[in-house]
């Protein structure tokens, strides 16, 4: 044996001792650290592992994950209200007696033409009933039956006359569908004081996707619409450069260049951007400044009814679902049993 030979193999009981003491110094660290460390970057920006979308078993239990109501809860009151202030407005109730006059001419929708509007008392039945049910999803009361007298009257007066068409009245029929199909009222509703058992109650995460999904929709296909030439050049909407809105802009900027670029520019970039920058938390405070600001706009250009309210009333459902309990925690402890801020999960 050479010189030295026996100290190295003497030194390898240590040597092999610090390894393991280095790695039990790794293991340790990893334990300390939070939560949010050791989640991993992807679900920290989508919220779920890249395993749970890998099968269709794995997806189908993602989207019926259990999801605080709260969120959903709040967007249905919002969106209920809305839409009982439009049905007195847009949908025509104050001047019913004007829009079915008998004799007017009538446009009717392709393969909808056998509806005709009813005689006058049973129109204004209709009207209530559509009404009753919005006010019914704004409360959360008998809320499925609510769903369905808000959808089927909904339906049947828009089919009524096709030259009412627009997309934020198809867009409330198809939001009233999905909300038919929702368990939106375990959180502020009538029905979660009558039946406790279902206050506070989760629901499955597939109810925020699916409207998730339709608002982002909304936003990138006017995105996409506006990719037309008359738009891009900014010649579509020329002319509201000169509304009093604008005046803070025409500060810096001279009239034709904010036609350009704020008016068409920052409506296309806007459009087609608002879905994915409300998606992510590092981005969704910008998107709710310009969103905001975008539809309180709109809200004074144009004559679009509830439709600016009702995409403001949207925006909260990006955020985390537990927002409003987080927000209502402020609020003196006496108002809790009215805000309803404890889920049922803390309550037991």
């Amino acid at each position: 044996m050479e010189p030295g030979a026996r100290d190295a193999t003497a030194g390898a009981p240590y040597v092999e001792a610090s390894r393991v003491k280095k790695k039990n110094s790794k293991e340790d660290k990893q334990e300390t650290l939070s939560p949010s460390e050791q989640t991993s970057a992807m679900k920290r920006l989508f919220g779920f592992e890249k395993e749970d979308i890998s099968s269709w078993h794995r997806l189908v239990c993602l989207l019926n994950r259990p999801t605080d109501p709260a969120s959903l809860g709040i967007f249905r009151f919002l969106f209920g209200m809305l839409m009982a202030l439009d049905i007195t407005q847009e949908r025509g109730l104050s001047h019913l007696d004007y829009k079915y006059l008998d004799g007017a001419p009538v446009c009717r929708f392709p393969l909808f033409n056998f509806l005709k509007p009813l005689p006058m008392d049973w129109m204004f039945f209709v009207y209530f009933v559509m009404f009753l049910g919005a006010v019914g999803i704004m409360l959360g009361c008998f809320y499925r039956l609510a769903c369905l007298m808000f959808i089927s009257t909904y339906w049947y007066v828009f089919f009524l006359d096709k030259t009412t068409w627009n997309n934020h009245s198809y867009l409330y029929g198809l939001i009233g569908f999905q909300l038919t199909l929702m368990d939106a009222n375990r959180y502020w509703s009538v029905d979660g004081l009558r039946k406790p058992r279902k206050r506070n109650a989760h629901v499955p995460l597939w109810n925020y996707t699916m409207l998730r999904t339709q608002i982002f929709i909304v936003y990138f296909i006017a995105g996409v619409k506006k990719l037309d030439a008359d738009w891009v050049e900014g010649y579509s909407m020329k002319y509201l450069a000169h509304h009093w809105l604008f005046d803070p802009f025409k500060l810096i900027l001279p009239v034709e260049l904010i036609s350009l670029m704020v008016v068409h520019g920052g409506g296309l970039i806007l459009d087609l951007t608002a879905g994915y920058l409300l998606f992510f938390d590092a981005t969704r405070p910008v998107a709710f400044f310009f969103v905001s600001y975008f539809h309180c706009m709109n809200s004074q250009l144009f004559s679009i009814g509830m439709f600016s309210y009702t995409m403001l009333a949207t925006s909260p459902l990006f955020c985390y679902p537990d927002w409003p309990r987080r927000f209502f925690g402020r609020f003196p402890e006496f108002l809790q049993p009215i805000l309803n801020r404890r889920p049922c999960w803390e309550e037991i």
